[in-house]
């Protein structure tokens, strides 16, 4: 299984479609999310332009995706003890969700930006727009 992606787990945490996927968890991968939002919280406020990203989202608007995952990749890569934790409750959640098969085919629109990922594993593919060819 391939690790979920910085850009997921931001998304996750501080997208309006988080609010969606937290109603379909299970009791058991409640407590995983609360974990891993808090502590990405708490290592993100003490940089300003994050804090007030967080605070943005918490009052109800969007959050700047860009600048909530900058400053993760910088906790991520200073931090290897905090990096392992957040990938492995991430994994955890990721897997949850596949066994209940919530997880196929998402595609989330931040700020006017698509991010599609298929069956919670892979890549995220980014694109100002999406153009899906069939086969004849």
């Amino acid at each position: 299984m391939e690790p979920v992606s910085i850009t997921t787990i931001i998304g996750f945490i501080f997208t309006k479609v988080a609010e969606t996927l937290i109603g379909k968890a299970t009791e058991a991968v409640l407590p995983k999310i609360s974990e891993l939002r808090h502590n990405i919280i708490s290592r993100l406020e003490k940089y300003p332009k994050a804090k007030a990203e967080i605070e943005n989202f918490k009052g109800g608007s969007e959050a700047n995706l860009k600048v909530l995952e900058t400053y993760l990749n910088l906790e991520i890569v200073e931090d290897n003890e905090f990096a392992q934790q957040v990938q492995n409750i991430a994994n955890e959640i990721n897997q949850e969700f596949e066994k209940q098969g919530q997880g196929s085919n998402i595609m989330n629109v931040f700020g006017g930006k698509a991010y599609q990922q298929n069956q919670n594993k892979g890549e995220i593919y980014n694109a100002d727009s999406i153009n899906i060819h069939k086969s004849p």
